[in-house]
C-alpha cells in the first residue's frame, strides 16, 4: 500500500477507536447508580488482567496499561471528579505516584506538607491523599507513620513508584551546564555520579525536585535532578538518564481515604497496636500472627509519644481483615494489646 492509504487505513481506525471510546464513556457514566466507593480496585484489577491475557503486541503491556489507565481516569471523571491531595508541588515524586494510580484527568490539590494532605482528607477537601511511607534505600518516613496513630482515615492502596532520578536541563549538553539545583536527599543518592561528572558546577539544594526543575527552566546553564515528568511539565530535555548510585530505588506510596476497600483475594492488611509493659506480652501478640498463618511483610516499632520507653508497633501482613484468618488473629491479639487499630485493608501493588 502507498503512505496515503495506509494513513487512510489509520484514519479510519482512530475514527472507530474514537467511537468505541464515547460508546464506553457513556455505558461508564450509567454504572455511578451501581458504585459504592469513588475508587473500585477490584474492577480495576479485573481490567488490567484480562487485557494483559488479551494483548498478543506489538504494544507491549505496560503501554497497554498506561492507556488504559487514562481511559479510566477520563471516565472516572465523568462519574464523579476524583481530587487527590499529595505533597507538592507538581512534578514530585508523590505527584509522579497520583498519575501512576489515577491517570491526570483528576482534581489535583499539591499540599505543602504531609500533614496537609492527611488534613485535606480528613476535612473532606480531597477524596483521597497520597502520602510517602518508606522508601527501599532509606526506611520509612516516620511522621507519616507517626500520624496514622490519630488519624481518623484509612489506607486504601499502596504505590511503588521507581526514583528514577534524571538531569534535565534547557540547554542541550551537560557542557553547557554551570549550576544543578537538586534536593537535599537526592544530592545523598546521587552524591557518586555527581564527584565524577559535576566538578566545578555550582550545586544549590531546593526544596523539592519539582522546585529543582521549575528554577532550572529559568536559568541560564542550568539544570536540575528530577523526575522524567518534571521535564515534561517544565519543558526541560533529558540530558542523562539514570543519574542515581543506587538503581533499584522505589518509594512506596500509601492511598488514604474513608472508604473500606472491598476484598479482591490479593489484599493487604496494616495494623497498629502497643502492649502492656509486662514480660512476654508482644510475644505472646506476634504468636497471633504464626497460628493463623498470616505472613508479616513489615514491622516498625516507634515511641508512643505517652510515657517514655514505651513503643506503638506497626504491621503489614497478608490478607483482608474480613478474611476469617485475619479476623481470629485481631481477636486474640486484643487480649495482649492496649492499642489495636487496624489502619486498613487494601489490595497489593506490584513492586
Amino acid at each position: 500500500m502507498s503512505k496515503q492509504e495506509l494513513r487512510g487505513k489509520i484514519d479510519a481506525i482512530d475514527n472507530e477507536i474514537l467511537r468505541l471510546l464515547s460508546e464506553r464513556a457513556e455505558l461508564t457514566s450509567q454504572t455511578i447508580k451501581f458504585k459504592k466507593t469513588h475508587y473500585d480496585p477490584v474492577r480495576e484489577q479485573q481490567i488490567f488482567a484480562r487485557l494483559e491475557e488479551m494483548n498478543k503486541g506489538p504494544l507491549k503491556h505496560k503501554h497497554i496499561a498506561t492507556i488504559f489507565r487514562e481511559i479510566l481516569s477520563a471516565c472516572r471523571e465523568i462519574q464523579c471528579p476524583t481530587t487527590v491531595a499529595f505533597l507538592g508541588p507538581r512534578a514530585t515524586f508523590s505527584h509522579s505516584a497520583v498519575v501512576q494510580k489515577f491517570g491526570t484527568s483528576i482534581l489535583e490539590h499539591a499540599c505543602p506538607d504531609i500533614a496537609t494532605v492527611f488534613d485535606e482528607v480528613e476535612k473532606g477537601l480531597a477524596i483521597y491523599g497520597v502520602v510517602p511511607f518508606e522508601n527501599s534505600t532509606e526506611g520509612v518516613i516516620n511522621y507519616t507513620l507517626d500520624r496514622f496513630t490519630t488519624t481518623t482515615m484509612l489506607i486504601c492502596g499502596e504505590i511503588y513508584c521507581d526514583v528514577e532520578l534524571n538531569l534535565i536541563s534547557k540547554e542541550s549538553s551537560l557542557h553547557d551546564i554551570k549550576k544543578i539545583f537538586t534536593h537535599a536527599k537526592v544530592l545523598e543518592q546521587c552524591a557518586g555520579w555527581l564527584q565524577e561528572n559535576a566538578k566545578g558546577m555550582d550545586i544549590v539544594q531546593m526544596d523539592s525536585t519539582a522546585l529543582a526543575a521549575k528554577q532550572a527552566a529559568r536559568t541560564k546553564g542550568g539544570a536540575a535532578i528530577a523526575s522524567k515528568l518534571a521535564a515534561e511539565l517544565y519543558g526541560l530535555q533529558i540530558l542523562e538518564q539514570r543519574v542515581e548510585d543506587y538503581k533499584d530505588n522505589k518509594t512506596r506510596f500509601l492511598l488514604i481515604g474513608k472508604e473500606k476497600m472491598p476484598k479482591t483475594g490479593n489484599d493487604k492488611t496494616s495494623v497498629v497496636f502497643s502492649v502492656r509493659h509486662e514480660p512476654g506480652t508482644l510475644y505472646r501478640a506476634l504468636k497471633s500472627f504464626e497460628k493463623y498463618g498470616l505472613n508479616l511483610t513489615m514491622m516498625q516499632a516507634r515511641p508512643s509519644r505517652k510515657s517514655s520507653w514505651e513503643y506503638v508497633f506497626y504491621v503489614d501482613l497478608i490478607g483482608h481483615e474480613d478474611d476469617p484468618d485475619v479476623k481470629a488473629a485481631m481477636k486474640e491479639m486484643r487480649k495482649e494489646t492496649i492499642i489495636l487499630k487496624i489502619m486498613g485493608s487494601y489490595p497489593m501493588a506490584l513492586r
